[in-house]
């Protein structure tokens, strides 16, 4: 796709105005990442907003002990680094390309001259931050009141809905590709091991099945966390 076309169908620039899209597009660079390559640091002030075209981001949090945690896995479409709206402010995340990615980069001074244009995406970027949080706020209670198996559910599921695809009205979701088993470990603050077991006795149980670094989930499945 054009950029101006990418840019006019991802949030938070849905509803501008195509001279501006225009503007944003003509300062807009794409940008290719191996799989593990930071894209932004904890800490770090955004310079950009971005926008992946192509594989997964993954928004990871250090805990304590040196473990990490991925609060959040982003694909296609996704928009990250928002943060660079306000004046300088920190990440409070790591974003780490998880494969080969494509992302689209938007800078930040031209995405703060869009704003002052355009309120309307201001108004979307909130909404856009407010979601994020609440996916967020939906990984730590998970962490705090399910056990691992819940905590799995709840991820994949996710995971489906929103980067995978309806199989059928009858045939359940295409997850590909799966994250490796030891990513999803740390979405769920579990081990590689525990996860493995969790996914086979999902598998028994005929709620997923898996083929390589794809995945299928039922709609039943699905159907619990929609």
């Amino acid at each position: 796709m054009e950029t101006t076309e990418v840019l006019s169908c991802v949030e938070p620039f849905v509803a501008a105005r195509p001279p501006e899209i225009e503007v944003l597009a003509a300062a807009a660079v794409r940008l290719r990442k191996p799989a593990g390559a930071p894209v932004l640091s904890e800490g770090q002030a955004s310079d950009a907003i971005y926008i992946v075209l192509r594989g997964r981001v993954n928004l990871v949090r250090v805990a304590d002990g040196g473990r990490d945690l991925i609060l959040s896995a982003l694909g296609p479409g996704d928009a990250f680094g928002e943060v660079c709206a306000y004046g300088g402010s920190a990440m409070s995340t790591s974003a780490i390309a998880a494969v080969h990615t494509e992302l689209l980069r938007v800078p930040a001074e031209n995405v703060i001259e869009h704003l002052r244009r355009e309120p309307e995406t201001m108004m979307r970027m909130m909404r856009l931050q407010h979601e994020r949080l609440r996916e967020i706020e939906s990984v730590a209670s998970g962490l705090a009141l399910c056990d691992v198996e819940e905590r799995l559910r709840r991820t994949l599921a996710r995971l489906a809905t929103r980067q995978g695809r309806r199989v059928s009205a009858s045939d359940g979701w295409i997850l590909a590709p799966v994250p490796t088993q030891s990513e999803l470990a740390r979405m769920v603050g579990s081990c590689r091991e525990t996860v493995s077991r969790t996914l086979s006795a999902m598998a028994r149980s005929g709620l997923v099945t898996a083929s390589g670094r794809r995945m299928i989930l039922t709609d039943d499945l699905i159907s619990q966390y929609s």
